[in-house]
């Protein structure tokens, strides 16, 4: 698993304490719903950008109330998964409380448009993520998209029919991390050699991520 953590990627710090939480039924998966760069594939020098930007919108979202980015992990296309609120606290994403408490919220760098379908290296991060969250944060078996419950295209079609084929691992030995991207080398071990830092942003700003209906 390549994990960046919070500090890692030049996360705020949340206006409040997370809500603990001790188990999940499992783990919602997500998309960004708006524009993704098809060429995001292309430039892992982005990803960590896209993260900061994320958590900027929901943290300056005047309806919602969210204290921090609201998904506990974040996978770029790249194999990466980026540490949201992380293991054993609330997500915000799911659309109420009920739903919120009953699984964690992953989200893809995956869009409406540009960039739709996700590649090998993507679900690969996804399983590392849910792994994680099984083994830090005591996420139960299932797998779902963010629209089983809520009414909402999220995480798209191309996604959800991975999900709905359940979610299986890629074959391995395709994918080459990009450089200084190694981590643990299985979920909920040792955190690995930092990913991006602060500052290295696109060329272009990211879009603004959807709100929780994404």
């Amino acid at each position: 698993m390549q994990l960046v953590t919070r500090a890692e990627w030049g996360a705020q710090p949340p206006k409040a304490d997370w809500t603990y939480v001790a188990r999940t039924q499992g783990v919602k998966v997500h998309y960004e719903g708006e524009p993704v760069p098809a060429d995001l594939v292309d430039h892992h020098e982005w990803c960590a950008g896209r993260v900061r930007a994320i958590q900027a919108a929901h943290l300056a979202d005047p309806t919602e109330g969210w204290i921090d980015i609201a998904y506990n992990a974040v996978v770029c296309p790249h194999s990466v998964v980026f540490e949201g609120r992380g293991p054993h606290h609330e997500t915000g994403a799911n659309g109420n409380q009920p739903l919120n408490l009953a699984h964690y919220a992953v989200c893809a760098m995956l869009g409406d448009s540009g960039l739709t379908e996700p590649n090998d290296a993507l679900l690969t991060g996804l399983c590392d993520a849910i792994e994680w969250l099984r083994l830090e944060g005591g996420a139960g078996p299932e797998v779902k998209g963010h629209r089983d419950g809520y009414p909402t295209q999220c995480p798209g079609d191309p996604l959800y029919a991975w999900i709905r084929a359940g979610a299986p691992r890629p074959a391995r030995g395709g994918h080459t991390p990009p450089p200084g991207a190694a981590g643990p080398s299985r979920p909920g071990g040792r955190r690995g050699t930092p990913g991006p830092r602060k500052g290295s942003r696109p060329p272009r700003p990211p879009q603004a991520p959807p709100g929780a209906a994404g």
